[in-house]
């Protein structure tokens, strides 16, 4: 499935899933915070499959294979 990328914060319940299923998610949870209101987040369907900002990327580990933490990257600068 296409991955879509939204410029905005999932919801909580999404999030901590993500936050369940990915490696070193504490660290990175701190860091998405300090960036504010600048998050891209990532979907596939209706699951958040990563999220990030300029200083932090969290991907679901499944879809670490995919590009989509080089593209959120890009996303998050603009």
């Amino acid at each position: 499935m296409k991955i879509a990328f939204e410029n905005k914060k999932p919801d909580m319940a999404a999030l901590h899933r993500l936050l369940d299923a990915a490696p070193a998610a504490d660290e990175r949870y701190k860091l998405l915070l300090s960036e504010g209101e600048d998050v891209v987040a990532a979907y596939d369907g209706d699951l958040l499959v990563g999220v990030g900002a300029a200083g932090a990327v969290m991907i679901h580990p499944r879809y670490a294979h995919r590009d989509i933490e080089h593209n959120m990257r890009k996303l998050a600068r603009r």
